[in-house]
This record gives C-alpha cells, sequence and structure tokens, in this order.
C-alpha cells in the first residue's frame, strides 16, 4: 500500500502523520505552504475544496480522502488495525461515539480556540475565548472519566485506536497552539488517566518519528513550542505543492 500525505507541520495532518507512522504504511509527503497560499491554488482545490490539511491520496485505490477523522477511519479499515473488529458490535459503538466526538466536538472546539476571530469577528473574541476555554476543560474531563470507565490505558480500554492519536492531536493543540488562549497545562496534568494516556503515547516509537519528521523540538504534547519559523531548510521536507 502506498499513499500520499498532504501536509503540513504540527497541525491537523500530524495526527494522520502518527496513524501512518504505527502502521507502518509507506507514504510520501506532499507538504501544503499554507503561509505562501498553496492551499488556494487550484491544484490543492480540486483536491480538497476547502482549502484544509490533511488530505491522503491512496495510489492503490485511486481514493482521495479530507477530514482527519475520514481518513484515520479510512486507514484503520484497510489495514484492520487501530479499531474495533466490524463484528464487534459493542466495541464498534463505543468506537465510533469516540471517534465522532473527537471530531465534532473536541476539534471543533479546538479550532474555535485557535480562530476565535474568523467565528466571531474580533470585538466578541475575548469575550468568547474563556467560554470555549470552559469547553474545552469540560471535554477533558469527560474524556479523562471515559478512560477511567474504560479499564485504560487507551480511551477504548485495553487497546490502542487511532482515537488515541486523534486525541494526543487535539490536546497538544489545546495546550500549546492557541494564540490568545492556550489552556493551562493543569487542565491535563490534574486528569490521571489521560494524563496518563499522554505520557504513554508520546513515548511510543510511531509518536516519536511523526515529530521527528517534522522536526519538532521534543515529542512532548503539553511541554514542547510549536515551532513558529518553518522554512525548507528548517524542516527537511519536500515544498512541492507551490
Amino acid at each position: 500500500m502506498s499513499f500520499i500525505l498532504y501536509s503540513y507541520p504540527d497541525c491537523a495532518s500530524h495526527v494522520v502523520r502518527m496513524v501512518f507512522e504505527e502502521l507502518g504504511l509507506t507514504y510520501r509527503d506532499e507538504i501544503v505552504c499554507m503561509h505562501e497560499g498553496a492551499h488556494q491554488s487550484d491544484e490543492y482545490l480540486r483536491l480538497n475544496p476547502r482549502g484544509m490539511v490533511p488530505v491522503v491520496a491512496d495510489e492503490e485505490a485511486g481514493a482521495v480522502i479530507s477530514e482527519t477523522g475520514a481518513i484515520l477511519s479510512y486507514l484503520s479499515e484497510k489495514t484492520g488495525k487501530l479499531a474495533p473488529a466490524a463484528t464487534n458490535f459493542e466495541a464498534k459503538a463505543v468506537f465510533l461515539k469516540r471517534l465522532f466526538f473527537l471530531s465534532n466536538t473536541l476539534h471543533a472546539d479546538a479550532q474555535l480556540q485557535y480562530y476565535t476571530e474568523r467565528y466571531v469577528g474580533e470585538d466578541l473574541a475575548e469575550t468568547v475565548r474563556p467560554r470555549i476555554q470552559d469547553r474545552m476543560r469540560s471535554h477533558f474531563k469527560m474524556l479523562d472519566g471515559a478512560i477511567e470507565q474504560n479499564g485504560g490505558p487507551w480511551l477504548l480500554g485495553a487497546n490502542l485506536s487511532i482515537c488515541d492519536f486523534y486525541l494526543g492531536g487535539c490536546a497538544r493543540w489545546a495546550l500549546i497552539a492557541p494564540r490568545h488562549a492556550p489552556l493551562e497545562p493543569e487542565a491535563v496534568t490534574q486528569l490521571p488517566f489521560l494524563n496518563d494516556l499522554l505520557e504513554r503515547l508520546e513515548t511510543r516509537d510511531s509518536v516519536q518519528r511523526a515529530f521527528a519528521a517534522e522536526a519538532t523540538p521534543r515529542s512532548a504534547y503539553f511541554r514542547s513550542p510549536i515551532r513558529s519559523d518553518w522554512t525548507r531548510k528548517a524542516s527537511g521536507l519536500p515544498w512541492r505543492i507551490t
């Protein structure tokens, strides 16, 4: 199996990169230079009319997929890994519930936390940001309880899944990425089951490789800064979509 990952360092495509690495799949990078407007080029908009990353092209199947949750689900179904078996309906129900919460609620609110002014305008942004922070804290508290309820150490219980990588990415964005309103580290570190999940996740070889590929200083969801000086030289990755 061979894939193309259309990505930009330390954003939603990072979650897909971690899963590619965990699954041991062959893929190549097409870095979308978003700061140079490549995401609005005709070439890229044919792949994703929203002009966002990630996008994955499955060269074997001739399929192109966008939306982080959809890509993760596609990869797990194609490989038969990192998700419950289709015939295990009880486990599959929990899996789908968690995956759609991560995609539709946690990831969506993380975007609102980062791009608040895009949604409500500059005048209301300062009023809305604290409310979004409270929502994110509430989401993480609920997920901490879900890990405990399922017996841990992962979100679905004993077995690692695509949901854990997605959760890890969302936690990083909420705690590190926002320009104006990052959450305090205690929003995660004081939640014992979630904190343990993240610490387990960041020690995996696949996660270490994903961080190294994007030249992130070190693999730490709520301790290492996001790079603000991404350049071709710094990342060492091909910048083909221009």
